[in-house]
């Protein structure tokens, strides 16, 4: 037994010299790989992220916006945190997003154009004496263009509805003395626009294929209702009313039913309700005294302050996800309504093998909203591979690590999306017996399990 035991020594002694592995650790793998994401806005509001720094109306659509500057178009995709440049020429203005298409003005033109996101195809449209005063002049959805039309005196304006796909070009309006129409908006079939007349405001409807027009208010001589915004079967606009007697001042939101014809007051407030609600499902983005934005909801009445801010830009825009707005002298900014986190990674791989080797591991998640999601590695031995991605929801990356030391591990990993919306850890215990083992090492391996506390020595020349 003493002459098997001192051959074993010696045995050893012979492997170390050929293996010097075995007791010589290499340095480990640390990932730390850069990659740009949103992290937040500066006020630490996770869901308000600060997208450019460009001071620029913007429109929204799906998971894209747009902006203008001189000459390009700047389209933005929320999903990627990527922007595409589009030199089209000219000097235009309140690029419009619905869709594959792009509609904007063009002062060199005298009119609008299109720009179409998939075939990269520019359009000339119609040429108006539109003087492009403001963003909310206009608006299009599906193949309508609906706009004022600015003659060289205030009161000449009136409304147009302009057919991208038959070129044709119809005057809505006709208004009579110091009436003039503003603030139109489509969706689907039916126009809405504003009616001054003197102080005040009513809002009237027109339906594309009826043809029929219908006055949506009437008010008194001491209440006005103004900048209309219409989605699915609801008109959304703010509301005016001036208290003769108490002497007091009344602002709110309204909203009509196109199919039942209904007005409801959705609340009133003391403070003034700004100019151009917007209205998408059951959320709505408005101002206060012109300073705040909030989103309101309509099924839960929660009322919530989104930014605050003297230089607040005219107009916002919101679909079910998302807000986008403008801050003069400070940029755009993307409010995010509604995102989910990813979900806990699942880790695959070998839940064994040898130190100074290379092991690879498989990772993937998903993520409910569809966003790029990045990785976070804990690889259990002090070393980690940062923030790595960004990847597409559902694809499996490889990552390879080097343990330089046996023993147990748990490889973790979390993923977070564009927005910084972590998920919980995935975990995969794993062993480092050994580096490369000779029959003989899994000898010593068997024996050393099976006696836990013989040969010291032995134990300490090999590593074990």
């Amino acid at each position: 037994m003493k002459i098997k035991i001192i051959s074993l020594v010696i045995c050893t002694l012979f492997l170390m010299s050929v293996f010097p592995s075995v007791t010589t650790a290499k340095n480990s793998v640390n990932i730390d790989t850069n990659v740009a994401y949103y992290d937040g806005d500066v006020r630490g509001d996770p869901a308000l992220i600060k997208i450019t720094d460009e001071v620029a109306v913007c429109d929204l659509d799906d998971d894209l916006f747009v902006y203008a500057g001189v000459s390009n178009l700047y389209i933005y995709n929320i999903k990627t945190g990527e922007t595409e440049n589009v030199f089209v020429g000219g000097n235009i203005v309140f690029p419009k997003i619905s869709g594959d298409r792009i509609i904007y003005n063009d002062f060199d033109y005298m009119g609008f154009k299109m720009y179409n996101i998939n075939t990269h195809e520019k359009t000339d449209l119609i040429v108006t004496n539109w003087t492009g005063g403001g963003a909310d002049d206009y608006q299009f959805y599906g193949d309508y263009i609906v706009y004022e039309n600015t003659n060289s005196d205030l009161y000449g304006t009136e409304i147009f509805l302009y057919n991208i796909a038959t070129g044709e070009n119809i005057q809505l309006t006709d208004t009579p003395g110091e009436a003039f129409p503003e603030n139109p908006c489509i969706y689907k079939n039916i126009i809405v626009w504003q009616l001054t007349e003197g102080p005040l405001a009513d809002i009237i409807m027109y339906d594309i294929d009826s043809n029929n027009y219908t006055r949506v208010t009437n008010t008194s001589q001491f209440a006005s209702e103004t900048y209309p915004s219409i989605y699915d079967d609801n008109i959304l606009y703010s509301y005016f009313y001036y208290d003769k007697v108490n002497g007091t001042i009344i602002y709110g939101l309204k909203m009509y039913n196109i199919g039942s014809a209904e007005e409801t007051t959705i609340f009133t407030s003391g403070e003034p309700t700004g100019s151009t609600p917007e209205i998408f499902g059951d959320s709505i983005v408005y101002s206060v005294t012109g300073v705040r934005l909030n989103l309101y909801n309509l099924s839960t009445h929660e009322n919530t302050t989104l930014y605050e801010s003297t230089y607040l830009t005219t107009p916002w825009d919101l679909n079910d996800n998302y807000v986008v707005f403008t801050i003069l002298r400070d940029g755009i900014y993307l409010y995010v309504m509604n995102n989910n986190p990813p979900d806990k990674p699942e880790i695959f791989g070998p839940a064994k093998g040898k130190i100074d080797v290379p092991t690879t591991y498989n990772f993937t998640t998903t993520e409910p909203d569809g966003d790029q999601v990045y990785y976070f590695i804990d690889w259990g031995d002090n070393t980690t591979s940062g923030w790595i991605g960004p990847y597409s929801s559902g694809d499996i990356i490889n990552q390879s690590h080097t343990w330089s030391e046996k023993g147990d591990y748990s490889i973790k990993a979390k993923a977070k999306d564009m927005f910084g919306t972590e998920s919980d850890w995935g975990t995969l215990p794993v062993t480092m017996p050994s580096a490369y083992e000779p029959p003989h090492f899994r000898f010593f391996e068997w024996l050393f399990e099976r006696f836990p506390h013989a040969f010291p020595i032995l134990r300490h020349l090999m590593g074990y």
